[in-house]
């Protein structure tokens, strides 16, 4: 690739609690284009990788109610002589490492020169705390992705580690579900998230299990000068493992006893940001890991702007 892609811009959305996915979507992704001085109609490409979603909608895709909210290159308003392509991307906390394999494509071709990825979850009743069957942070993300202008800098090669063995019909780590013949009537404000029973050994190990294949296929990555970025599907995953491997520190999303689910990735990396800890240069590795249980992995360099 004789290009890189940078991440240009961040933003996250927390409050209020009881707001609903698609409202936390476009309030982290138009805090992101403001932090950017970018207006919503240069952004070419609008990903959502949210998973859990207001009164459980697959149709329309979340993506384009996100686009609506962020007045985003309406096509049906008179005289708009082009559109923003949006479409739904989902993977579980692996989701925003695909999101940047399909900008890095359509930003290579020249078919977009910004992409915007958001990301959010929330209870599907909008119930702002529920005890133990709803394990993820009300949370939105927002990450605005470009052509860096030094090859250096910016993304390195993706690594996604298949799905670890499990027999067949047994949970895959995190089983979220919507039963309709029994929910009947509720079935707009009802979800079921099953944790399966060994979910914190097992995604532990896939973490690492792909991770140690990232770092042996890139050999240049020196671990004692780079922070390991993690999402919190447990907790103490980023510390427990940069000290195996030899990072120099580890930092994962913080959103208190909650996992933050899509936008794992990009709280951790807009909470470091918003610290001072990245400057020009910075290296880091990002690794999500999640249900399946599966893992994904990636190095980045801080560009200039940070």
């Amino acid at each position: 690739m004789n290009m890189s892609v940078v991440i240009e811009q961040s933003a996250i959305s927390a409050a209020p609690a009881t707001a609903g996915s698609i409202d936390h979507a476009v309030a982290a992704g138009r805090e992101c284009l403001e932090r950017a001085g970018i207006a919503p109609a240069d952004i070419d490409v609008l990903v959502n990788v949210g998973v859990y979603r207001d009164g459980n909608v697959v149709e329309p895709a979340n993506s384009a109610l996100i686009q609506l909210g962020l007045d985003m290159h309406l096509d049906y308003e008179a005289g708009s002589g082009r559109s923003t392509f949006s479409f739904d991307l989902r993977n579980g906390a692996c989701g925003v490492l695909n999101a940047v394999q399909a900008a890095t494509a359509l930003l290579a071709n020249g078919t977009a020169q910004r992409v915007l990825v958001v990301g959010s979850d929330a209870h599907p009743g909008g119930i702002a705390h529920r005890p133990d069957d709803f394990r993820y942070a009300t949370v939105g993300s927002a990450w605005l992705l470009s052509k860096g202008v030094d090859r250096e800098t910016g993304f390195g090669p993706l690594r996604i580690s298949p799905v670890r063995g499990r027999a067949a019909g047994t949970n895959p780590g995190v089983a979220g579900y919507l039963d309709l013949k029994a929910m009947g009537n509720a079935g707009q404000r009802t979800i079921t998230v099953d944790l399966a029973p060994d979910f914190a050994t097992v995604i532990t190990a896939t973490a690492a299990d792909t991770l140690r294949g990232y770092l042996a296929d890139q050999p240049e990555i020196d671990t004692s000068r780079t922070v390991l970025v993690t999402n919190n599907p447990v907790p103490g995953l980023a510390d427990g493992l940069a000290a195996d491997f030899g990072f120099a520190r580890g930092y994962q999303a913080m959103t208190g006893d909650r996992d933050a689910g899509s936008s794992g990735l990009a709280v951790a990396y807009h909470q470091l940001r918003e610290q001072g800890a990245l400057t020009p240069g910075t290296e880091l590795v990002f690794l999500a890991a999640g249900s399946g249980p599966m893992a994904a992995c990636v190095r980045y360099r801080v560009d200039g702007d940070a």
